[in-house]
């Protein structure tokens, strides 16, 4: 998907690049908005479980991971993708083999970590009696999630990148050798989308569905004995802690789908469809469907906030902590 910019669409090197001012104006509104937001949230996130000890999990190592990735796409994609498609490319060729291509391999990333986390929580819930991963693990996945992705989309991409002269412009574009490496590529994007979509959704109905059963058996267990037994309560209370994590992983999961789908869609259908990509239609849509590829990783840190008790206690404590200091100071 990197051969379709966010603001013109097709790589027609005779051509002008025409750039619409209302588009730039609403995209770098909403992208600097974007971009505080996600900054400040993903930030949060990782000092609030990296500080905390008690909030030390696979778990949360992996949403670690992800609010790493979302800052890749806030601080590197984003940017590079903004000057690549608006303006003449500043740089030389080098920086546009490494830095444009990195923002499928946060892509990627983001998208093998919530797989990952799929993966985890069906084992602690479902597969109760299976080892789970250590910490150490844990780290070793992420680790190689990283490498494969790099390896998988970002190594190849970059000797493909080229910077070219466009009329008055110096753009950094993809220039495949053949349409049918355009394709290949384009499918095996949709793959690498769609098939951890089916995962995440076939591993969470499991999870629901498993801990609905747990949920009825503490229950009917709960008839035939004191319900003030110190078992009951602390099967109650992993039960509601299991909830409460479902839920929030639900949510971030159901809004990074919302988010990248639209996208997926739409270049699969430019690709293998009749649509025309230079339509002004066509190039609005894809544009509104970038900003919400690229508001993603905002949404994320909203998501695990409102979700997160823990993480709010954190925040709680992290703003009494600046004010004492501040008091202090003055």
């Amino acid at each position: 998907m990197e051969d379709l910019g966010s603001g013109q669409m097709g790589d027609d090197l005779s051509t002008e690049v025409y750039i619409n001012p209302t588009l730039l104006t609403i995209q770098s509104a909403w992208y600097s908005f974007v971009l505080t937001l996600g900054l400040i949230g993903n930030v949060y996130i990782i000092l609030t479980v990296c500080c905390r000890k008690e909030m030390s999990s696979t778990t949360n190592l992996f949403i670690v991971n992800l609010a790493f990735s979302d800052l890749g796409i806030l601080l590197i994609s984003l940017p590079a993708e903004y000057i690549k498609d608006y303006f003449s490319w500043p740089f030389n060729k080098l920086t546009c083999q490494i830095f444009v291509p990195l923002n499928e391999v946060f892509f990627c990333v983001s998208i093998f970590t919530l797989t990952v986390i799929t993966v985890e929580r069906f084992r602690v819930i479902c597969r109760p009696f299976k080892p789970r991963f250590t910490e150490k693990e844990a780290k070793i996945v992420i680790l190689i999630v990283w490498i494969v992705s790099y390896l998988a989309v970002g190594f190849p991409l970059s000797f493909l990148m080229v910077v070219e002269e466009i009329g008055s412009y110096r753009k950094c574009l993809l220039m495949w050798p053949g349409d049918l490496q355009q394709r290949l590529h384009t499918c095996f994007i949709a793959t690498l989308i769609i098939v951890p979509l089916f995962i995440t959704a076939g591993g969470y109905s499991a999870i629901v569905t498993s801990m609905k059963r747990q949920s009825a058996r503490i229950r009917a267990r709960a008839n035939s004995i004191s319900s003030a037994t110190i078992s009951f309560r602390k099967d109650m209370i992993c039960l509601q802690q299991n909830t409460k994590l479902i839920k929030m992983l639900l949510l971030i999961v159901v809004v990074f789908w919302i988010c990248m789908l639209p996208l997926t869609l739409l270049a699969l259908a430019i690709e293998f469809g009749s649509i025309n990509p230079t339509s002004k239609t066509v190039q609005g849509l894809y544009a509104f469907f970038v900003a919400l590829f690229f508001s993603n990783s905002a949404f994320n840190p909203i998501a695990v906030y409102i979700m997160s008790s823990d993480l709010r206690k954190g925040f709680y404590s992290f703003c009494q902590r600046m004010s004492y200091l501040f008091c202090c100071q003055t």
